[in-house]
């Protein structure tokens, strides 16, 4: 009698590489959304921070800090002194869409700077600038 020598794979080794594909694939794909997640995360901080240096340098330069006691939208209007639309320098040099500076998911950027006098003296007055939206979207 003649015995054949199988060189195909059975059924149940075609179903355990199927299945250690399928967890290697989850795995990865749950790694990348983490990644994308921290990268739009830390892209929200730089332009948050960038929108900060361009209002004081502003403000260091000018000698003067237009107060907005209620969160405004960060846009072509009310931050027209930033981008050098009245004729002055450039402070501000991000991309905006739609003549809104958004958020990587989408939400418009809101400040608030307010004004706070520190002691009896007109002088000494300390200037704060809040995003309400900065960690909406961050989870740590």
């Amino acid at each position: 009698m003649n015995k054949r020598r199988r060189e195909a794979f059975t059924l149940m080794e075609m179903m355990v590489v199927i299945g250690m594909l399928g967890v290697l694939m989850g795995v990865t794909f749950s790694g990348i959304g983490q990644a994308k997640t921290r990268a739009r995360v830390a892209k929200a901080n730089a332009e948050v921070r960038e929108l900060v240096n361009a209002i004081l340098a502003y403000e260091a330069a000018e000698e003067e800090l237009e107060v907005t006691p209620e969160p405004v939208e960060a846009n072509a209007t009310t931050l027209k002194n930033l981008l050098g639309d009245s004729g002055g320098p450039v402070y501000l040099n991000m991309k905006s869409r739609d003549g809104v500076f958004r958020d990587p998911w989408g939400q418009p950027y809101r400040f608030r700077i307010g004004l706070k006098l520190e002691s009896s003296s007109a002088e000494k007055m300390s200037a704060t600038i809040t995003f309400p939206n900065r960690h909406q979207h961050a989870r740590w």
